[in-house]
């Protein structure tokens, strides 16, 4: 995935049913995106339509998904309730935590974090700088080119004022030699600053999209979610925690396969945890380790988490959900090691919704 971006976005934190359409506007000869222009700007604005489209509610139950997923074991029974999340800035994933529907992922699934922020702000910031040199050392070559065609052009007025034919003679080899030299050197400049400007308007170019794509993520309230059958539906945003790394959706209109919990405290060291998701894109893909301990609140297992079992569940050998996995930044005092929000953490978190 490409790590770009630094944008004034407008960042949309509430528990509200899904808005169908989000509106750009400028001001100041700057674009700002909002799900309710002002007054003053709404003939000005235009409408942007949101990736995915709601799926329309229903206050009773429907139909029953997945009811004839394998269940050969009890983690697969909770691939079952694993979903793949697809926004508009990538993949991560959920799990269904009621049979009505709500999914539990990571915040940073749905939402550009201040740490994804200044991540891509730091590789902005580097290729801009390699940019700048780069310019920089093309505008002194070219200078330096430029005098050597002047001094081309002096000499070849010195051979044609010559009268002296041996003189003249030793001018005009002197000439020619330097002008093949020149020419060489000429057109290789023209094709590499070709490159070179080519390459930088297409860097310019997909970081200006990325950037228009980040800003309508981070407004969206719909995400397309894909079933371990590869069924593709739409769950609507309900919240998105102000302090934890965690969000809450909702598919409305189907029954749905669920995960039980289990407090995390009651896990036992060396006990077995498999880490379920979808990294690279490859649904319910599972990963075992053991249980380590905490590190500074995250259940901390040596199960692989990558980068797109994000907002996946860590699970006990009994299919109970004891963490959301969570990708960090591993450092080498880590290395190896996966870490998990404790599930409790999150039913806490969201307790207006879960029981």
């Amino acid at each position: 995935m490409m790590r770009h971006l630094l944008i004034t976005l407008v960042l949309v934190f509430i528990a509200l049913p899904c808005q169908a359409k989000i509106y750009n506007y400028k001001k100041d000869g700057v674009w700002v995106f909002t799900d309710s222009p002002p007054e003053d700007k709404i003939g000005e604005s235009e409408t942007i339509e949101e990736i995915g489209r709601p799926t329309p509610r229903s206050k009773t139950g429907g139909t029953q998904l997945l009811q004839n997923y394998p269940r050969r074991s009890p983690v697969e029974a909770a691939t079952a309730a694993t979903v793949a999340v697809k926004g508009g800035l990538g993949y991560g994933s959920g799990f269904f935590v009621s049979t009505d529907g709500y999914i539990l992922t990571n915040k940073h699934v749905i939402r550009t974090t201040k740490h994804q922020e200044k991540q891509e702000s730091q590789v902005f910031n580097r290729v801009d700088g390699r940019i700048a040199t780069l310019q920089k050392q093309f505008t002194t070559e070219k200078t330096r080119l430029d005098s050597y065609a002047a001094d081309l052009k002096q000499l070849k007025s010195l051979a044609d004022r010559e009268r002296d034919s041996g003189r003249k003679r030793s001018y005009k080899s002197e000439y020619t030699y330097r002008l093949k030299k020149y020419e060489t050197w000429k057109t290789d400049y023209n094709e590499r600053r070709k490159k070179f400007d080519a390459q930088k308007r297409e860097y310019r170019n997909k970081r200006a999209d990325y950037r228009y794509k980040k800003s309508v993520a981070n407004l969206s309230q719909s995400f397309t979610i894909i079933l371990a059958d590869k069924t593709e539906l739409n769950a609507r945003l309900v919240a998105i925690s102000s302090t934890h790394d965690l969000a809450l959706l909702k598919l409305d209109g189907y029954k749905t396969p669920a995960l039980q919990q289990l407090n995390s405290r009651t896990l036992v060291p060396g006990g077995p945890l498999y880490a379920i998701g979808s990294p690279a894109r490859l649904n319910n893909s599972v990963t075992a380790g053991i249980f380590s301990g905490y590190e500074k609140g995250f259940v901390q297992t040596n199960a692989q988490i990558y980068p797109g079992n994000s907002g996946g569940p860590l699970v006990t050998q009994t299919g109970r959900v004891v963490g959301i996995n969570t990708f960090k930044q591993l450092t080498r005092k880590y290395e190896g090691l996966g870490f998990a929000i404790p599930i409790e953490r999150a039913y806490q978190e969201f307790s207006r919704y879960l029981k």
